[in-house]
């Protein structure tokens, strides 16, 4: 129990030197429950406001995609009022998006080399753990190669893909390809490569890398809870990547991890439709609904010992109402969890919650993915169980577990506010991606420990 608590809580400061969340103690209850939250609303500046954001247009009447083509290549592209999501209101907020989209530049301009033979090149290798923390740990192997100035290459393939749709289950079977380079170009440089360049036992930081100068490193990737404690010891990784990418702001890991998820997780266009299609699907939803009018819920119970804690959806139901006095009313809220007991527990908090506030007042109403793109798996029942989210439909022609995870990674991240089971890697890939789609958002963590 006492090592439990102990990765528990390294987790948990990991995440806070990452600048995802201000905690606060919510004296109210006392079960063991993190969660992170964010919201669409306007940041306090005393900037003057910016005008004429209509049609897609900024105020210059320049195009979104004209102006920012990095940024548009991006997931936001699929839900955003423009193609690079919320669009700034102030100066502050403007100065965030110009330094987003050059940094969007240099990893393109990195990692789609006119010539891969005269790249250092950077191999990011496979772990067998889920999909949240193989993306994370990308993600951070993608920046440290970066702050050095090497092109990343992945060589990983993915359990989560189904054969059936896509035989290699490689990263390009559901978004764009990370880089120009290859594998076979990283195996050009591997035979004159010296042993202080081979990957060591412990995590190599950007100092090492300048200092050997390697033209070739493949990174066996490590967990995300024991190789992000390494890498956040190096602020000059930091610097570099600020310094290389020519970016103005001064910003904390926060903004760089979340361009380098920004920049892995550019969907292809079969996996734009299908999440047009899943949003446009969900039960209850209408096709047309803005975003911005519904709350995002992330609930996870899951397999492993850490996620066995039992987040109560009583918790989540006053989380979210406490948001709904503070900023108004939301009509849906979005729900992707693989607890069957929170698809029936929410709505009843929920309306609970609701009584004494007038016959005007209505309780939102809780939408999730219908059943068609799930099924049972490995229990012998194959009837369809709209319970069983993030669920495996291998089929021919049938949709993956990949792409049910993503779709509802990418419909979480762009609610208008969210709330979710902050130490599972799949409610912290959706923040990083809401606060990549919007700059007007404010951020708030929920320590409920009662410690």
């Amino acid at each position: 129990a006492n090592i439990l608590i102990m990765g528990a809580a390294l987790m948990f400061c990991v995440a806070i030197y990452f600048g995802l969340a201000s905690c606060q103690k919510d004296s109210m209850r006392g079960e063991n429950h993190v969660a992170a939250s964010v919201s669409q609303t306007p940041a306090s500046s005393s900037a003057p406001p910016l005008k004429g954001e209509i049609m897609g247009m900024n105020e210059h009447g320049e195009k979104w995609e004209e102006k920012y083509p990095y940024l548009s290549k991006g997931f936001t592209r699929i839900f955003g009022p423009t193609p690079i999501g919320v669009p700034p209101s102030n100066k502050k907020e403007l100065q965030q998006l110009e330094d987003s989209e050059k940094f969007q530049k240099f990893l393109h301009e990195l990692q789609f080399p006119s010539d891969c033979d005269s790249k250092r090149i950077y191999d990011i290798d496979h772990h067998p753990y889920g999909l949240g923390s193989q993306i994370h740990v990308s993600a951070m192997s993608l920046l440290e190669a970066a702050s050095v100035g090497m092109t990343s290459v992945l060589t990983w393939k993915t359990r989560y893909h189904a054969p059936s749709r896509c035989k290699s289950q490689l990263w390009e079977c559901t978004f764009l390809e990370i880089s120009s380079c290859t594998a076979a170009d990283a195996g050009k440089k591997k035979e004159s490569q010296t042993s202080e360049c081979k990957e060591p036992n412990t995590v190599r930081t950007a100092e090492t890398f300048l200092r050997h100068n390697c033209s070739y490193i493949k990174r066996k990737q490590k967990r995300i809870g024991a190789f992000s404690s390494g890498w956040l010891q190096h602020r000059p990784i930091i610097r570099n990547l600020k310094k290389r990418a020519k970016i103005e702001g001064e910003y904390g890991a926060l903004f760089y991890f979340r361009e380098a998820v920004r920049f892995l997780l550019r969907p292809n266009e079969l996996m734009t439709n299908f999440t047009l299609s899943v949003k446009n699907q969900v039960k209850g939803l209408p096709s047309n609904q803005d975003m911005s009018q519904v709350f995002g819920a992330h609930i996870r119970h899951g397999e492993d010992k850490m996620a066995r804690a039992q987040y109560s959806a009583q918790d989540f139901a006053k989380f979210i109402y406490h948001r709904l006095e503070a900023q108004g009313s939301f009509k849906y809220v979005f729900l992707a969890s693989n607890s069957k007991a929170a698809h029936t527990d929410l709505p009843n908090h929920l309306r609970k919650l609701s009584k004494g506030r007038g016959a005007d007042f209505e309780a939102p109403k809780v939408v999730y993915i219908p059943n068609a793109f799930f099924k049972t798996i490995g229990t012998g029942d194959s009837k369809q169980d709209p319970y069983s989210t993030l669920k495996n439909y291998d089929q021919e022609g049938g949709w993956d577990e990949m792409m049910s995870m993503v779709a509802q990674l990418f419909i979480l991240s762009n609610c208008g506010a969210f709330v979710g089971t902050f130490h599972h890697n799949m409610g912290q890939l959706a923040y990083e991606l809401m606060s990549a789609s919007t700059y007007r958002f404010s951020v708030q963590c929920m320590d409920m420990s009662g410690s």
